[in-house]
């Protein structure tokens, strides 16, 4: 991907009040796939694709995890966790999930100013350092519990690429094009509604299924 700063300025634009649903390493290439529902707007009004994305950050080269309660009067000190299963496995668990904002996601080190010195998790996935690091958090519940938690993290890597959920790529370009022209029709530049945003019952899942959830399809 040519990398420039409106390539990335587009990018974050593209990110902005994305919903981050799963992290994970792709057992075919090592990349890292963050799983996300994101606001697009195609281009024709009448099309409507699957909103779930994967941003696959290729070649990664370290990991880090935060995971914290959301308290009244701050965040509680970080929960360790064991191992990129146990991301999963908290990702798996959750009923619900607020998108994460702040327009500012892509080689921003300022966003982990509040970071304890040791996070929940770190994994070193390859040797040397990495050209580019993404930012990525959401505020989310279990129903079962009264305790509301806060995950982010970032990853280290030199590339990026996008897939839609099926595994059909998208280019670069047309990802940020469809977030860009979210936000121009949200802000009524364009003088027609937004799409209605919404996967299909027979989407392909991520994961599976729980009782009383729309987590996978959602």
């Amino acid at each position: 991907m040519a990398w420039n700063e409106q390539t990335r300025v587009g990018l974050e634009t593209a990110l902005n009040e994305a919903e981050v649903v799963g992290l994970r390493l792709s057992s075919v290439d090592s990349a890292c796939e963050l799983l996300l529902h994101v606001c697009a707007q195609s281009e024709q009004v009448t099309e409507s694709r699957d909103p779930r994305r994967l941003l696959r950050l290729l070649r990664p080269a370290r990991i880090r995890v935060l995971l914290r309660e959301d308290r009244q009067d701050g965040y509680g000190p970080a929960i360790p966790l064991t191992g990129l299963a146990d991301v999963e496995s908290f990702f798996a668990s959750l009923d619900g999930w607020d998108s994460m904002y702040g327009w500012e996601f892509l080689d921003r080190p300022h966003r982990v100013d509040d970071w304890p010195e040791e996070p929940s998790l770190t994994v070193e996935v390859g040797a040397g350092a990495a050209s580019h690091s993404l930012f990525w958090f959401t505020e989310c519940w279990r129903t079962d519990d009264e305790v509301r938690f806060c995950i982010e993290g970032t990853v280290d890597f030199d590339d990026l690429e996008v897939t839609y959920a099926d595994g059909v790529g998208e280019s670069v370009e047309q990802f940020i094009a469809e977030g860009r022209r979210w936000w121009d029709v949200l802000f009524g530049r364009t003088g027609r509604p937004p799409q209605v945003q919404a996967t299909s019952a027979e989407a392909p899942s991520w994961r599976e299924r729980r009782p009383g959830t729309s987590f996978v399809g959602a």
